[in-house]
C-alpha cells in the first residue's frame, strides 16, 4: 500500500475530502444519540447524577485514545480508522435493545471506543495531509465536518422521536455508522513508519511543558462543554424555556461561520494571543447561560460561547502540531482527543450532582470556574522564557 505523502500545499485533495466525510458520517451518528438518550433516561425516573455517569461513559473510553494515536503511529491510520468505525457502528445498534442503566453503561462505553479509535485516526490523517502553511484552516474544516452534525442532527434526533419513538433514531445511528467504516475504506495510508518503530522504539512521548499546558486548558474547557451538552435542555425547561435543544444548532452554525473565516491568513497569526481571546470569550458566554432567564439571554450566551469556541481547540491543536516531532504525531493528538474527551465526560458526570443539589446557575458558574482555572494554567506555563518563539 502506498504512502500519501504531503508534497505540495494544496488541501482539498482526495484523502483530506473522504476522511471529512467520514468524520462527519461517524458524528452524525453520535449526535442522534447525544440528545435524546438523557430524556430517554429522564423519562424512566433516573436522577440528573445518574443521567451524566451514562453519558459520560463514552467519553471514559478517551483514556485509550493515546493508546490509538500510537496505534496508528506504529500500525498506519486505515486500519484503526476501519476498525474504530465498525464498533462504533456495531455497538450503536445496541441501543435499541435494552432501557436498563447497566446494559446502556456498557454500550456507551463501547460506543466512545469506537469513536475515540476512529477520531484519534482521522485527525492524524489530517495533521499527515494539511501544509503547515494552512494547518490552521486544515483542522478547522475538520471540526467543521462535526460542527455540521452538531447543528442538525439533533434537530432530526428529536423530530423522529417525537413522531416515532426512540428506537428508529437508534438504528439510523447505526447505519450512518456502518457507513462511515465503508468510506474510511477509502482513504489511503497517510502515516509514515520511521526506522525506530519498526525495530520496536519507545512507546511513549516525553511531554513538554507548552504540551501540558495546551492539555490541561483543553480538559478545562471542554468540561464547560460536555456539561452544557448533557444538561442545557434540562436547564432550560426547570427556566420554562423548552428550546434547549437549539443549543446544538445556534452553537455549530457559530462555530460553521467563524471557522470558514479561518483562512490561509490565520495561520500567520500568533497562536497564543488567538487562544487567549477564545478562552475569554467563552468564558463570558458561559456567564451569560448561567443568569438567562429568557430566550434572547439564553441564545446570545450561546453564541458567545460557540464565537470563543470556534478557535480555541483548533488554535490549541494547530500550536500543538507546530511543537510535536511528525514521528510522535499520531501519539500527541491522540493525548489531545483523550483529555478532550475525558473533559467533556467530567462535565457530564462531576457537575450534575451540583444541579441537583444547588441548582444550574450554580452548576454552570462552577464550570466558568474551571475554564478560568486552565486558562490561568496555559498562561503560567507559555509566558515569559518557557513560551515557545511562535507561539
Amino acid at each position: 500500500m502506498g504512502i500519501v505523502k504531503n508534497e505540495d500545499e494544496r488541501l482539498f485533495r482526495r484523502d483530506f475530502v473522504t476522511v471529512c466525510t467520514s468524520n462527519f458520517l461517524a458524528y452524525f451518528s453520535i449526535y442522534l444519540v447525544i440528545p435524546i438518550l438523557p430524556l430517554f433516561l429522564e423519562d424512566r425516573g433516573y436522577s440528573n447524577a445518574l443521567i451524566g455517569a451514562i453519558m459520560a461513559m463514552a467519553t471514559m473510553a478517551a483514556l485509550l485514545r493515546p493508546l490509538f494515536g500510537r496505534a496508528a503511529d506504529i500500525r498506519g491510520r486505515k486500519i484503526v480508522l476501519v476498525l474504530g468505525t465498525l464498533m462504533l457502528g456495531a455497538s450503536t445498534f445496541f441501543y435499541a435493545a435494552f432501557a436498563t442503566a447497566l446494559p446502556l453503561f456498557i454500550i456507551r462505553f463501547l460506543n466512545g471506543l469506537g469513536l475515540a479509535a476512529f477520531h484519534t485516526a482521522a485527525y492524524a490523517v489530517i495533521g499527515d495531509l494539511a501544509p503547515s502553511t494552512r494547518r490552521l484552516q486544515a483542522i478547522a474544516i475538520f471540526y467543521m465536518s462535526v460542527d455540521l452534525t452538531i447543528a442538525t442532527a439533533p434537530i432530526v434526533a428529536i423530530a423522529m422521536e417525537e413522531a416515532w419513538g426512540f428506537t428508529p433514531v437508534y438504528i439510523l445511528a447505526g447505519c450512518l455508522a456502518v457507513l462511515a467504516m465503508f468510506v474510511s475504506m477509502a482513504v489511503r495510508e497517510t502515516g509514515v513508519k520511521t526506522e525506530k518503530k519498526k525495530r520496536g522504539g519507545r512507546a511513549r512521548i516525553k511531554l513538554t511543558s507548552l504540551q501540558k499546558a495546551i492539555f490541561v486548558n483543553t480538559m478545562c474547557f471542554t468540561l464547560t462543554l460536555g456539561t452544557l451538552q448533557t444538561f442545557i435542555i434540562l436547564s432550560s425547561e426547570a427556566k420554562g424555556m423548552d428550546l434547549g435543544q437549539y443549543f446544538f444548532t445556534i452553537f455549530a452554525a457559530t462555530l460553521i461561520v467563524f471557522r470558514l473565516g479561518v483562512g490561509r491568513k490565520a495561520d500567520r497569526l500568533p497562536r497564543r494571543p488567538l487562544i487567549i481571546a477564545s478562552a475569554c470569550a467563552t468564558l463570558a458566554g458561559l456567564a451569560i447561560i448561567s443568569f438567562a432567564g429568557n430566550i434572547v439571554l439564553l441564545f446570545t450566551g450561546i453564541f458567545i460561547y460557540a464565537l470563543g469556541f470556534a478557535y480555541l481547540p483548533t488554535t490549541l491543536s494547530a500550536l500543538l502540531l507546530d511543537h510535536t516531532a511528525e514521528s510522535d504525531r499520531g501519539a500527541a493528538l491522540g493525548i489531545f482527543m483523550a483529555v478532550f474527551d475525558i473533559g467533556i465526560g467530567l462535565g457530564s458526570i462531576a457537575l450534575g450532582p451540583l444541579a441537583d443539589l444547588w441548582n444550574y446557575t450554580t452548576m454552570y458558574l462552577a464550570c466558568a470556574a474551571i475554564g478560568l482555572a486552565g486558562l490561568l494554567y496555559f498562561l503560567m506555563l507559555t509566558t515569559g522564557k518557557s513560551a515557545p518563539e511562535n507561539n
